[in-house]
């Protein structure tokens, strides 16, 4: 059944002329033509036909008269910008979200905007599918989503997808956005992403873009000031990706907050569905060991309050693990999910110097046993005593049960060459005798894959790995990344460097020793961190945010590429002119793809990408 609607067009000063407006949903043509003859006119359109879903797109068409002088056109939906031309016609193809939408429609003739708006109502629901509570998707660090059914190599391109929407939030965005399908937030279902800002910010937004106001938002103090030439700046707040628990509905996250001219780190527990304070409150995170190392005092170094806490969040069991950087020692804190009472901590270098965990914001990787693996880095001048640029096999107490160290380990720390400007990816068990395997690498460009059995510990002579491969184009300053692995394909950005894929085999257990293919666009400071996504085996896409724009204040790029063959690029919102351009780069930014959608997180806002 068909049923009409009107368009009320508001203008102090309208020009006669006659407007064609088409809505066509689900391939069913309701059209009706009006005529304006005088202020305010009104022109009637059909509502959408019954049975038309969420996936259905909306055809919008519009066309002034020939006697009119319109030259812009513009289409808003639920108050967020969806489409724009410079043109005197209108042919639009847009997805809305299921319930009652409202639609603005804007055209500009002889000075005046003139708007027209509508309440358009789609039947159905916006199911989703795919869930994203952790860094880089999973415990294993892939960065892949095998389960996406919107996005594929036929829409992924200028003329279909690109930027759809953004909301704007308070501060730049290194944490990685986190997506929760389904939830129910004051009485309404949503797809809801969550972005944390360095003002010490948490937003929950529609992530179909059915309001451009959060669901909610939180702010939990005055960030502290960050005027760091080469890391974060001009102030810092939360850094680090959060971690979802779903079975508890709460999302984990630390912040810095100046609280009395002093700054204080804090681990929140907030309810997904209201942005409020759980299990008591946050909690003050503090960490003391015995240690005669840098920063000792009587025997007893304390956490530095001017540390970063720079490794995303990881929940595993009933631990919450966060590591810290930027300060004398690496540190590694576990806290109970419930109490958020503290339950174990590691220093990497307690009587020395160095070993500190950055990991260009990683996370580390947890195997089936509850093992946390992760790469600790170093700072040139630091003293040899410890656990600096180690891969490092943690038990769930924080316990060292294996390492990793370069023979050359004292050459990394003379240049200022961290291992640990990476992180690690657990690979899919193989047929070899070494099933069990852990692939990471750092600052010099090595790629090392280890046996999680035997890791190799350290030696001045030689190295005992599984296999090293060298990538990048420079001495040092290459990986700053955690690698991405799907099907087959170990994918790797360097600074300076193009995309590049490695082979896996699981009969061997070892990687190609050259890329099996590689893009053409060089990526400038940091490179990049992949998000992967297909159905199953089939329709990969990789996915990176390039920030060479970044020191100079400019746009993040995003890039999408053939799983299978790197070298072809599907699309990059450089392609879609200013329509698709990204806010400021942040450096080490990853995207989250879920349910059709892609989040990029920038200086200013979090952009979403889809089909268009």
């Amino acid at each position: 059944m068909r049923c009409k609607s009107s368009i009320l067009l508001h203008s102090t000063r309208f020009s006669l002329f006659a407007l064609l407006f088409t809505v066509i949903v689900g391939g069913v043509d309701t059209r009706a033509a009006c005529t304006a003859t005088a202020p305010p006119p009104s022109i009637t359109i059909c509502s959408p036909a019954p049975g038309s879903s969420p996936s259905d797109p909306v055809q919008f068409s519009a066309a002034g008269a020939s006697n009119t002088t319109i030259t812009n056109f513009r289409i808003y939906i639920n108050n967020l910008l969806r489409y724009s031309t410079v043109s005197n016609s209108v042919n639009a193809s847009l997805t809305l979200a299921a319930g009652s939408n409202s639609v603005v429609f804007q055209f500009y003739s002889n000075g005046v905007w003139t708007k027209a708006s509508e309440t358009i109502t789609v039947q159905g629901t916006n199911t989703g599918h795919v869930a994203v509570t952790t860094y880089h998707n999973d415990l294993h660090r892939t960065g892949a989503n095998p389960n996406e059914s919107v996005l594929n190599p036929s829409n992924v391109n200028v003329a279909s997808f690109g930027k759809r929407f953004s909301f704007p939030v308070d501060g730049q965005v290194y944490a990685q956005p986190l997506y929760l399908p389904n939830l129910t937030i004051a009485g309404g279902q949503h797809n809801v992403v969550f972005v944390a800002t360095e003002n010490d910010s948490v937003y929950a937004f529609d992530a179909d873009g059915r309001s451009s106001s959060p669901l909610w938002h939180v702010k939990f103090g005055t960030a502290a000031s960050g005027q760091d030439t080469e890391g974060i700046s001009p102030i810092i707040g939360v850094t680090s990706t959060p971690v979802i628990d779903t079975s508890t509905n709460t999302l984990y996250v630390v912040s810095v907050t100046l609280e009395s001219n002093k700054r204080i780190f804090r681990l929140h527990a907030l309810d997904v569905v209201t942005g409020a304070e759980k299990f008591g409150g946050s909690k003050i995170v503090t960490a003391q060991v015995s240690g005669t190392g840098r920063d000792s005092s009587n025997g007893i170094i304390t956490l530095e309050s001017n540390c970063y806490q720079r490794t995303g969040l990881t929940l595993d069991g009933n631990n919450i693990y966060f590591g810290f950087a930027h300060c004398s020692h690496g540190w590694y804190l576990a806290y109970d999910k419930t109490t958020l009472a503290q339950t174990a901590v590691f220093n990497s270098t307690p009587n020395g110097a160095g070993g500190m965990f950055w990991n260009s914001g990683g996370a580390p990787a947890v195997d089936a046993s509850g093992n946390l693996y992760t790469i600790s880095a170093v700072d040139a001048g630091d003293p040899g005593s410890g656990f600096n640029d180690s891969f490092l096999k943690f038990s769930s107490a924080l316990k060292v049960q294996d390492y990793f160290m370069p023979s050359n380990e004292a050459v990394l720390r003379a240049n200022d060459a961290d291992l640990g400007s990476g992180d690690v990816v657990i690979m899919p068990n193989n047929a070899s005798a070494h099933p069990y395997e852990l692939i990471g690498g750092g600052k010099d460009g090595r790629i090392f894959v280890l046996d999680r059995a035997n890791m190799g510990k350290f030696t001045s002579t030689t190295d005992h790995v599984l296999q090293e491969v060298q990538t990048g184009t420079q001495q040092f300053d290459n990986i700053f990344s955690t690698p991405g692995y799907w099907n087959g394909y170990l994918y790797i950005h360097c600074e300076n460097d193009v995309l590049k894929s490695y082979g896996f085999s699981l009969t061997t257990g070892l990687l190609t020793t050259s890329p099996t293919s590689k893009a053409s666009h060089v990526f400038g400071v940091h490179g990049a961190t992949v998000s992967i996504t297909s159905s199953g085996s089939v329709d990969g896409i990789v996915w990176e945010i390039e920030s060479t724009n970044q020191p100079k204040g400019g746009p993040a790029v995003l890039h999408a590429y053939d799983a299978n063959n790197v070298a072809t690029e599907f699309y990059n919102s450089s392609q879609g002119g200013t329509r698709d351009t990204a806010g400021p780069a942040v450096k080490f930014t990853v995207p989250t793809v879920a349910d059709g959608k892609v989040f990029v997180g920038t200086g200013s806002e979090l952009d979403v990408y889809g089909i268009l």
